[in-house]
């Protein structure tokens, strides 16, 4: 540099005091978004378990009969077979393990989350299809089946009738704030999903899975922004033949 510039714009160099201040700076804010990202991992890897889960309760159920519901509440019995609340049962711990919330559903595929029955819920519903348009809704009176519904202290299935005192956690979230009046498959929706040179009539069966995702970390300004829990909904619509439409018997 030429020495005139020199005494014109001295350069100093920067003091190792002011290099210290500096990292004490930048290294907070580089640790939280770090920190970020592996929250942000461990709740990725959260929602595809749970999409996982509502896939394989589909597949489960895409192979039954819906109409069979006088089985038991009981995921251990496969014998006795109920169609709503055994398709749930593959969200449950898998059986003997320490996680299970109550030993009537346990036998499941879940081993790394749990379903808490006070927040979380499943929701299964079967659509009968005739000329791409819904013509009827399973199970009756409710129209969908929700695991909440079932109150395990006295072994009652509450889907069964048309109490409106249901607990329906899937219309709250995490907070217990209710956020939505039906759940997220209706006729609607479904129709909106039909192609026009599909079979007229068919049948589908979707699961809904609504889960709250604790923060693993729970970092102070990430929980300001996100709710803490947050909850995780996955949706599953798959093909069910013994729901199509049947011929009218001739009397």
């Amino acid at each position: 540099m030429n020495p005139i510039l020199k005494q014109i714009f001295p350069i100093k160099k920067p003091s190792r005091g002011q290099s210290f201040v500096e990292l004490a700076l930048v290294v907070p804010i580089l640790l939280l978004i770090l920190l970020g990202l592996v929250e942000v991992a461990f709740f990725i890897g959260r929602y595809l378990d749970v999409l996982d889960l509502s896939r394989e309760a589909a597949r489960f159920a895409s192979v039954r009969d819906p109409f069979t519901t006088a089985g038991d509440l009981d995921c251990s019995s496969s014998a006795d077979l109920n169609f709503y609340y055994d398709t749930s049962c593959v969200l449950s711990p898998p059986s003997g393990s320490v996680n299970c919330p109550d030993p009537a559903f346990c036998n499941g595929f879940t081993p790394y989350m749990t379903l808490d029955l006070d927040t979380d819920d499943v929701v299964i519903s079967v659509f009968t299809i005739a000329g791409h348009a819904v013509t009827n809704r399973w199970p009756q009176p409710n129209t969908y089946w929700a695991l909440s519904n079932v109150d395990f202290a006295n072994d009652v299935d509450l889907n069964l009738n048309a109490d409106p005192g249901h607990p329906n956690n899937f219309l709250k979230d995490c907070q217990g704030n209710t956020v939505r009046t039906q759940p997220f498959y209706t006729e609607t929706q479904v129709e909106s999903l039909l192609l026009s040179d599909s079979p007229e009539n068919k049948g589908y069966v979707a699961v809904e899975v609504y889960y709250c995702y604790d923060q693993v970390l729970g970092l102070p300004l990430l929980t300001d922004v996100v709710p803490d829990p947050l909850q995780i909904r996955a949706y599953t619509l798959m093909p069910l033949p013994a729901g199509q439409p049947t011929p009218t018997p001739i009397p």
